[in-house]
């Protein structure tokens, strides 16, 4: 069952994106802000694109996993993809 699959993924991907928040506050130098920013944005998209393009979700759309769970992933991955374009292109 695919919808397995992208739980595993989804908990993977959001765990990198606890551990670039630890990067950011061990070390908060420009440069380290900058990276974290880069590797924000693209933990977004990658979080946004799991569930809907690349492993997907159950064809049945009766389950309440698919109907409950596929429009959520969106909103955290909207979320850190502009946490890291501000991270990114914040200027000090």
């Amino acid at each position: 069952m695919t919808c397995s699959w992208t739980v595993s993924a989804e908990t993977d991907t959001r765990a990198f994106v606890v551990k670039a928040g630890w990067l950011l506050i061990a070390r908060s130098t420009r440069e380290t802000r900058q990276a974290v920013g880069v590797f924000s944005i693209a933990l977004g998209a990658l979080v946004v694109l799991l569930p809907i393009v690349l492993i997907g979700m159950c064809r049945v759309v009766i389950p309440l996993c698919r109907t409950t769970a596929l429009p959520f992933p969106g909103i955290p991955g909207v979320i850190v993809i502009m946490v890291g374009g501000y991270l990114f292109w914040k200027h000090e």
